[in-house]
């Protein structure tokens, strides 16, 4: 028998060695470009407080983080968790941590999607992620703040990959579990979204049962945020945020071709300069395209879970077009006015989420055709298919360094800190908090003037109430906090504010004394620090005490959300540990 000399690869070894290094391109690429997303955020200490994403120190417990206040259910429970993770973690280390698993996940997700179809795709799959996690749409939603979104988001490829292996009979229902649990808690359009992928894959009309017990664990899973919206005594939604929220253009193609391209979000302010380009979102377009002629080339051939996520697609265009027309404005009106929880179609360009999914499925399976068609001639095809895989990039260099600085991280001022000490050293009863000047989003000076959700929400113990009327360009939607409304009235007539306050409960008032203030605001400081007590005074803030009024009215249906939380986490918790036990018991012993 010939001696082997050591040290030396048999062919098959190399092959393998080659494989596993191919592997590790596409997720060294995403982790790569959601660092360079992301880098300002990662690189040094504080918080990224713009649009809706407004992460504290600590978050204290509230009842409202579960519904039980009566609010929209908006951020339910993502707050619930969020306020528990920063009892062990600071806020700004879980915010970064929340912002570049999102990106991280959701590349990861699409490269195991584009592989349960092309399992030795590893450019093709690159490509995909690459769009996935670059792109238009995860730009403007990171610029205003839908971190919850992006989570729900980032989930949706997994939740297709495990729905794809229980369709295939690789897998029970339950596998699709932990991904859902991960949309539904994160955000309720996220858990929608998650709801319809899960369920148009999965269904078969002859296995009615198994998609039976799919739709029973989505419906329970999106109980913590269904339950309060549908028991709350919040006022309904205003129409006028249909007009308000609609899709725009947001380049020259016009309002349907910026949502082709994945963009066309309603807030001018945060649209990257490059939607202006012509060549660059006639390149965007392309990419589009591509990705759907090769999704309904895939659906063609008898692929029945590609054809329905391509309908998907359609329909998430179609939900995002709408209200960008006189007639697909007024159903969207009509739907808002006289169905329940029809309101969270308003923002419309959200739902371009199920769009993105499927084109950059598309596009992978597109880099795959290529890179076989110019093998086939001798062509140079890793080096076209990997200049491609990273288009993307080239499309939107505005994503790079925090959206070109937009993401830089600030610190609260110390006195914020103080501030909420003194009163989460009052009664816990008593804790009910207006905050002025009144208006939903502030601009500090050490918040570079950037306009944020009043962080006083998260940051200060017990309920905190905020005006929830949104101006938004000409127009102005009206909020549904009932309590709001009261307050917004008084001071619009310039009525004592304090009467009114105590009647409903409110004891405190926090004065934001560096945000700029209107004049019903300001007119009512006097006749407040007249009737208050000083708890705290600083050149940031002011807190007064204007004495015990009238007791928060209670939720009835408290126990009942409760419950609903309870059954959501348990089969949350108990699909993960069956997954994980599985997963373990299933690997091969490389031991003996």
């Amino acid at each position: 028998m010939p001696h082997r000399r050591r040290g030396r690869r048999t062919p098959t070894g190399t092959a393998m060695t080659s494989t596993r290094g191919a592997r590790v391109v596409g997720p060294a690429v995403v982790v790569a470009l959601a660092c360079l997303a992301l880098a300002p955020v990662l690189l040094a200490r504080g918080f990224v407080l713009v649009g809706d994403m407004t992460f504290v120190p600590e978050q204290p417990w509230s009842g409202a983080w579960l519904g039980l206040d009566g609010s929209v259910p908006r951020a339910v429970p993502a707050d619930a968790f969020v306020s528990a993770a920063t009892q062990v973690l600071p806020g700004d280390l879980l915010q970064k941590a929340v912002l570049l698993l999102a990106l991280v996940l959701a590349g990861f997700g699409m490269l195991r999607l584009v592989r349960a179809f092309l399992p030795a795709a590893v450019i093709p799959a690159t490509g995909a992620a690459v769009l996935y996690l670059w792109n238009p749409w995860v730009l403007e939603r990171l610029a205003i703040g839908h971190w919850g979104l992006l989570v729900g988001y980032a989930a949706l490829p997994w939740v297709t990959v495990a729905a794809l292996a229980v369709r295939r009979g690789e897998r029970g229902v339950l596998a699709v579990v932990p991904a859902l649990a991960v949309a539904a808690f994160s955000s309720p359009t996220g858990g929608i979204a998650a709801a319809l992928v899960a369920l148009v894959v999965v269904a078969e009309r002859a296995r009615l049962a198994r998609a039976a017990a799919l739709l029973g664990a989505v419906v329970v899973l999106n109980l913590p945020w269904l339950l309060p919206g549908l028991l709350g005594n919040a006022a309904p939604t205003d129409p006028e945020g249909v007009h308000a929220f609609a899709a725009r253009a947001d380049t020259p193609l016009g309002a349907w071709g910026s949502l082709l391209t994945f963009g066309g979000i309603w807030k001018k302010s945060i649209v990257p300069g490059e939607r202006d380009a012509w060549l660059l979102v006639l390149l965007a377009l392309a990419l589009t395209v591509a990705g759907l002629v090769f999704l309904v080339r895939r659906a063609r051939a008898a692929d029945v879970p590609v054809r329905r996520l391509l309908a998907l697609a359609g329909a998430g265009w179609v939900l995002a077009a709408l209200p960008t027309s006189a007639v697909g404005a007024d159903v969207v009106v009509a739907l808002v006015e006289h169905v329940p929880g029809a309101g969270i179609l308003r923002d419309s360009q959200k739902w371009l989420l199920l769009l993105v999914l499927a084109v950059c499925l598309g596009v992978g399976l597109g880099l795959e055709a290529l890179q076989r068609w110019l093998d086939a001639r001798g062509g140079p095809a890793r080096a076209v298919t990997a200049t491609l895989a990273l288009l993307p990039v080239v499309l939107l260099p505005t994503f790079a360094w925090g959206i070109s600085g937009d993401l830089d991280p600030v610190r609260y001022p110390a006195e914020w800190s103080r501030a909420a000490s003194v009163l989460g050293d009052r009664p816990a009863a008593d804790r009910r908090t207006v905050v002025l000047p009144w208006s939903a989003y502030q601009r500090f000076t050490w918040n570079g003037d950037r306009a944020a959700l009043d962080p006083a929400i998260r940051f200060f113990p017990g309920q905190v109430v905020t005006n929830d009327d949104l101006a938004v360009r000409d127009r102005t939607v009206t909020g549904e906090d009932r309590a709001a409304a009261r307050i917004g009235a008084a001071l619009g007539d310039g009525r004592p504010l304090a009467p009114v306050l105590a009647d409903l409960g409110i004891r405190y008032v926090l004065i934001e004394r560096t945000a700029p203030a209107g004049e019903s605001s300001t007119a009512a400081y006097p006749a407040l620090r007249a009737a208050g007590t000083v708890l705290h005074q600083g050149p940031e803030l002011e807190l007064l005490d204007l004495g015990s009024g009238r007791s928060a009215p209670s939720v009835s249906y408290a126990p009942l959300i409760v419950v609903g939380d309870v059954l959501a986490l348990v089969l949350a918790l108990g699909s993960m540990i069956f997954c994980a036990v599985r997963r373990i018991r299933s690997k091969p012993d490389n031991l003996g």
